[in-house]
């Protein structure tokens, strides 16, 4: 389902993109999805400027090209340079945009300003030192600087902005005629003007749709992320539940064959584990999960085993060709020790058995975990994975890059094998 308001963007966030630009940039406190939505966008609309720089870049070398073949060697001296110094320009502004993170959210005016007034230079420059011949197609050349500029505007600052300079260039186009010396009549300089402003026009509509699609595709997936981060939360919970509260609650109800005989001890078995679990499951719920430092694999492993002894299992642990380096990362490691445990109390409730060996190795670039039991088994091809395997066991490892499999067949026991890669 949709988040009302907020997936499916309305008109009226169209309308403000346009109107307002890319919003600002803000510290984003996470309280409001609408307000998470802007600060990405806005951090995104950061690095979309690269895209007009880009441009200016290859738009100075082909304009010039087009200029060189139409003209030949007639006013090559101004123009050439001013190419070269707009290709080298544009190539250092969009070194300092990647290499800074973007455009500066502070000082985009201000960048943007100084920016303008670079192609407000360069144009007014060529229009007085090309020769009257040739001076409409040499701005030609200097002009793909303003219509950067008029884009990068548009995408800030929305299209009231954009507008204004549109109107802006009809008399700074006008300055340029007369600074060459040519009538404000001049069929070609006439054509070339209007050329130029349908240039400007377009790179506003260019700039206006590419920050529209920006907007919407943020919202977008800002949506799909929620979505996604809301099931893995209530996986997480039903993960929780399932190894912590249930399995317990499973273990409580398994009644040994002496417990009306010692009914005091068990009870107080009852209340000690009732105690720590219940501290445990608030530990996961108002605590943050941190990895464990300082501590093996193996050793944790261990610890694992000694828990399920509490439940009448005795595992035989086999480590002895396994190097516990500490390659796997926390995020592996702590899977994998859940995945075990849930392999260990199926042990318990299932295979009919009180011991196992849990044997660790390397195996395929990463590190296995084989639980095996002598336990009574069962056709896995009869009976499905239950929740256990499929998402405290099957889909925990899949989370981390790992595998879990399950072999089993009747009378011969239950061989669980996991891996994670290093």
């Amino acid at each position: 389902m949709p988040v009302p308001g907020f997936a499916v963007p309305r008109r009226e966030f169209v309308r403000t993109l346009l109107h307002r630009g890319s919003p600002p940039e803000r510290p984003d406190t996470g309280e409001d999805l609408a307000e998470v939505g802007d600060a990405t966008l806005a951090r995104a609309a950061r690095y979309w400027v690269v895209v007009p720089v880009a441009y200016r870049i290859a738009a100075f070398v082909k304009v010039f090209i087009g200029f060189a073949a139409a003209n030949g060697s007639v006013g090559l001296f101004p123009v050439l340079p001013a190419a070269a110094l707009g290709v080298a320009a544009n190539a250092g502004f969009l070194w300092w945009l990647l290499r800074s993170g973007g455009l500066p959210a502070r000082r985009t005016r201000r960048v943007l300003t100084a920016d303008l007034g670079a192609g407000l230079g360069l144009n007014l420059l060529i229009a007085v030192l090309a020769p009257d011949a040739v001076q409409p197609f040499a701005i030609d050349v200097t002009w793909t600087w303003l219509v950067g500029s008029v884009a990068m505007w548009a995408g800030t600052s929305g299209l009231p902005a954009a507008l204004l300079l549109l109107a802006a260039a009809v008399p700074v186009r006008v300055l340029l005629t007369l600074a060459g010396g040519l009538r404000l009549d001049n069929p070609l300089a006439l054509s070339r003007s209007i050329g130029c402003l349908v240039a400007l026009a377009v790179s506003i509509v260019v700039a206006c749709g590419i920050l529209v699609l920006l907007g919407v595709g943020t919202r977008f997936a800002l949506d799909i992320g929620l979505r996604r981060g809301q099931e893995a939360e209530r996986k997480r919970t039903q993960r929780l539940l399932h190894d912590s509260v249930l399995q317990t609650l499973e273990a409580l109800a398994i009644a040994p064959s002496d417990d009306a005989d010692h009914a005091a001890e068990r009870l107080a078995q009852l209340r000690s584990v009732a105690h720590a679990e219940a501290a445990e499951l608030r530990r996961s719920i108002t605590e943050p999960i941190e990895p464990r430092t300082g501590r093996s694999f193996v050793v944790e492993l261990a610890d694992v085993a000694a828990e399920m002894a509490r439940e009448g299992l005795r595992t035989q642990l086999v480590a002895a060709d396994f190097a516990d380096d500490d390659r796997l990362s926390a995020d592996r490691r702590t899977a994998m020790c859940e995945a075990v445990r849930e392999a260990l109390r199926n042990t318990v409730k299932h295979a009919g058995t009180s011991r196992v060996v849990l044997r660790v190795e390397e195996r395929d670039g990463g590190t296995a975990v084989v639980a095996r039991d002598q336990g009574r088994g069962f056709d896995v091809r009869e009976r499905g994975p239950g929740f256990g395997i499929r998402q405290s066991i099957e889909a925990r490892l899949a989370e981390v890059g790992g595998t879990g499999q399950v072999e089993s067949t009747p009378g011969n026991g239950t061989r669980v094998t996991l891996w994670v890669p290093h």
